[in-house]
């Protein structure tokens, strides 16, 4: 599910159905044909995780 623009062209979504619902992921098709999870100190970013923080303390590798 589409959730935050980043602009550019990149977006942040949530899975909302399979083993991965519920994570937050960075779609970063734009410029590298890839979506990436986001992740927080080693660890998949939750949707109660993204509410949280802000959207730029997380990193999609």
């Amino acid at each position: 599910m589409f959730l935050q623009e980043n602009g550019c062209g990149f977006s942040t979504l949530l899975v909302v159905t399979g083993p991965y619902r519920g994570t937050m992921w960075f779609d970063a098709r734009a410029t590298c044909e890839r979506i990436l999870p986001l992740r927080l100190n080693g660890r998949m970013v939750s949707f109660g995780d993204w509410l949280g923080r802000r959207w730029t303390d997380l990193v999609p590798w």
